[in-house]
């Protein structure tokens, strides 16, 4: 059992203290409220502006050093997304993991870039599974769900928990196409917690992620069930749209639901699959 946060907020773009203050606000809320664990969305230290570069941080830095400061203080895993300073060009869209002793664990780059994004940071090339104590997770980063065959091989790592920071957002384009963003935001996060098996905590922002505005996050922040029951939600309605997602998480559950209803990573591995 484990009791596990997700955290929305509004970003201000390029505005660093304003927003690590709402980020150890919501750290030092998720540990008085019991969890164990906190997730915090996609680069939400800086949200998205022009010129990255004016506000990439070094891991460690003085962002991560107030981050371990409140994941200490509250004894806490923290998850927070940031830009990483790169000696070698563009910064990495990380996510820093800090653990309850206040102590940089992992830092995640993001792999799979999305369209104008592969223009301004650099490309991770390293997966990330953490040893949690509670459970063995496999950290993401928003786009990177998209792709199943990358979360397979973090469960077939030993991932029973999917961490996903993300910005998920809806446009003037996605709109022309008519294509419901926050709606497929919330199926493709079931899905991946469906046919893995593994609890799901998906971590989002709320309203506009970037200087122009063109950029507006959907919310919608959950914990969803390895069998699709949505176990806790951000109500985007409450508080600004800010706020936590709580919820506790069995398991020791996961086996009998897979015995009983759902037994896909049992013949996934024992089938052969066919050569196409």
């Amino acid at each position: 059992m484990a009791t596990v946060a997700v955290g929305q907020m509004r970003v201000e773009p390029g505005k660093v203290d304003a927003n690590l203050g709402t980020m150890l606000a919501l750290i030092a809320e998720a540990s008085g409220r019991g969890a164990e664990l906190v997730v915090l969305p996609e680069l939400a230290l800086t949200g998205l502006i022009e010129d990255m570069h004016a506000v990439v941080q070094p891991i460690p830095g003085p962002a991560t050093e107030r981050l371990c400061a409140a994941a200490r203080d509250g004894g806490i895993w923290t998850v927070a997304g940031m830009p990483e300073a790169n000696p070698d060009g563009d910064p990495y869209n990380a996510a820093v993991v800090i653990s309850p002793a206040g102590e940089i664990a992992a830092v995640y780059r993001k792999v799979f870039l999305y369209l104008q994004e592969a223009d301004g940071f650099a490309c991770g090339d390293r997966a990330c599974l953490l040893d949690l104590g509670f459970a063995r997770a496999g950290l993401t980063i928003c786009y990177d769900y998209i792709f199943p065959e990358y979360l397979r091989r973090l469960v077939l790592g030993g991932a029973s928990l999917i961490l996903h920071p993300t910005a998920w957002v809806d446009t003037q384009v996605c709109r022309d196409w008519r294509y419901p963003a926050a709606e497929a935001y919330r199926a493709q996060c079931l899905v991946r917690a469906l046919e893995n098996q593994v609890f799901f905590a998906s971590a989002n922002i709320i309203g506009s992620w970037d200087a122009g505005g063109w950029l507006e996050g959907v919310g919608r922040s959950s914990i969803i069930a390895p069998w699709g029951e949505v176990l806790a939600e951000v109500d985007n309605d409450a508080a600004d749209g800010q706020g936590l997602a709580i919820a506790e998480l069995n398991f020791d559950r996961v086996a009998r639901w897979c015995e009983q209803v759902a037994p896909y990573m049992r013949d996934f591995r024992t089938k052969t699959i066919p050569e196409v």
